[in-house]
């Protein structure tokens, strides 16, 4: 029996399981205000652009969420972000339970959030590139896409529970102290997977590229000795020697040694990494799921009915991030995205036209319309997950240059939460200026562009170690 192998096997089952946890985390934030959200609209008496911000703070603490994270992550390490994210959130719960109503309690609750899921989404991601042996870690990164999809079906669930115990937001027969309840029940139980993510980080090693990056070879090697066999972490600590003394060799000869994402070299990955953030948000994939129990009810689902289809929704996008992790390493990150992208184009127009039915009459609100946009809705979220919802993660991680990687990725992260911002937070007033159906075919043209940069200007990284990808884009 060889008990370093075992070892190995172990160790690297329990970062997948962090980073897992991290994920999780990540969904249930995500999801849990589509559920809380007709509840809050009973209770608090916000206007609904004061409704749009709130659901819409989280995504707007991403941006300064996301300098946080990459000054955290470069400064005192990958897992410093682990803990910090652990703490945000919480503090941020106790914030949004306790605001009674208070408009600005709640969305300093919110924003706090925001942070905490741009530390996590630089964290979990950044961690498992440089800590993940190459021939696994689209699996590994792509695990913490599956376990956030079980995060949001968690969500659902709790949503469904909820309106079960408490009963529905819209009806009469329900006391506003229990719809007060209803929404502060759902929000306490996203605190319950920081403890364990806290805790767990104290067992985990630190990233070895970080370790090296610094001068600390000996502790890069004990840590790449966790998670690698001795001819993976000789192969590792070589590549990284080869590339620090590659630059050293500049720096003699005059080269200078400072590193930006205005070199050449540097342009053409994080562009393209960028251009994937945004696309991705683009989608509108966090306004879908933070408004899905709402857009149900419009198109006809009533009561618990919009729940069920909101849990149907988060399901398949859970269902279809397992079919998407059994492929990342066989078939490719650049053939499930663009499979992917062509997918969401068909999902989102199929939504345009169930809305554009409604608006001119050709349905009536009911279960007929509010299925057939259902379905829509899973066509939809089943294609993100084989696509964009794995593969987003390995782009922003695996794309950038060790030297600028968590600056590269705090950039695009900024773009990714600002783009996911701005669509939140104009979808009610842009839904009631163009219609649902507008709002969603005009979703559905981005995604037509998304769709060309995967098929047409996203390199294959499968298979290849992190320094291979440096060097592809240097011709070297």
């Amino acid at each position: 029996m060889n008990t370093t192998n075992d070892s190995v096997r172990r160790y690297n089952r329990f970062v997948l399981a962090m980073c897992g946890l991290s994920g999780l985390l990540y969904g249930i934030d995500v999801g849990l205000i589509a559920a809380a959200l007709p509840y809050i609209k009973e209770t608090c008496g916000f206007s609904p652009s004061e409704l749009s911000s709130i659901v819409a703070a989280v995504l707007l603490g991403a941006i300064p969420g996301s300098f946080v994270a990459a000054q955290v992550a470069e400064r005192c390490g990958r897992l410093a972000s682990f803990r910090l994210t652990a703490i945000v959130f919480a503090v941020a719960v106790p914030l949004i339970c306790f605001s009674h109503g208070s408009y600005a309690l709640m969305m300093a609750g919110r924003l706090l959030q925001g942070v905490g899921c741009a530390l996590v989404g630089l964290a979990a991601p950044l961690y498992m590139a440089e800590c993940a042996p190459p021939e696994n870690r689209g699996k590994g990164t792509g695990m913490i896409q599956l376990v956030l999809t079980v995060g949001l079906v968690v969500a659902a669930l709790v949503g469904f529970g909820v309106t079960a115990l408490f009963g529905a937001a819209e009806s009469p027969d329900v006391s506003v102290s229990a719809k007060n309840a209803a929404w502060q029940a759902i929000f306490w139980f996203s605190a319950i997977p920081t403890v364990f993510l806290f805790a767990g980080s104290f067992f985990l090693r630190e990233s070895p590229r970080w370790l090296f990056k610094r001068g600390r070879v000996e502790e890069a090697r004990r840590s790449l000795e966790a998670t690698s066999d001795a001819a993976g972490v000789e192969l590792a600590l070589r590549e990284m020697a080869e590339n620090a003394a590659a630059e050293t060799a500049k720096s003699a000869g005059g080269a200078t040694v400072k590193e930006t994402l205005l070199q050449r070299k540097y342009v053409l990955p994080f562009l393209i990494a960028f251009l994937v953030m945004c696309l991705t948000q683009a989608t509108g994939i966090n306004s879908v799921l933070n408004y899905s129990v709402v857009l149900m009810q419009k198109a006809g689902l009533a009561g618990s009915l919009a729940n069920v289809s909101d849990t149907v929704i988060k399901f398949a996008n859970f269902a279809m991030t397992i079919v998407a992790l059994s492929l990342v390493d066989r078939k490719g990150r650049k053939f499930l995205l663009s499979l992917g992208t062509a997918g969401v184009v068909a999902g989102l127009a199929l939504v345009g036209l169930a809305f554009l039915g409604l608006e001119r009459g050709w349905l009536a609100a009911g279960p007929l319309a509010g299925w057939l946009a259902t379905g829509g809705f899973v066509l939809f979220i089943s294609a993100y997950g084989v696509g964009p919802g794995v593969c987003v993660w390995l782009a922003n991680s695996e794309l950038m240059p060790i030297r600028i990687r968590a600056n590269g990725m705090m950039i695009a992260g900024y773009g990714n939460a600002a783009t996911s911002w701005a669509i939140a937070q104009s979808f009610l007033p842009w839904s009631a200026a163009w219609g649902e159906s507008g709002v969603f075919f005009t979703l559905a043209g981005v995604a037509v562009l998304y769709f060309l940069v995967a098929a047409f200007v996203l390199p294959e990284t499968k298979g290849k170690t992190l320094e291979e990808i440096e060097r592809y884009f240097t011709k070297k």
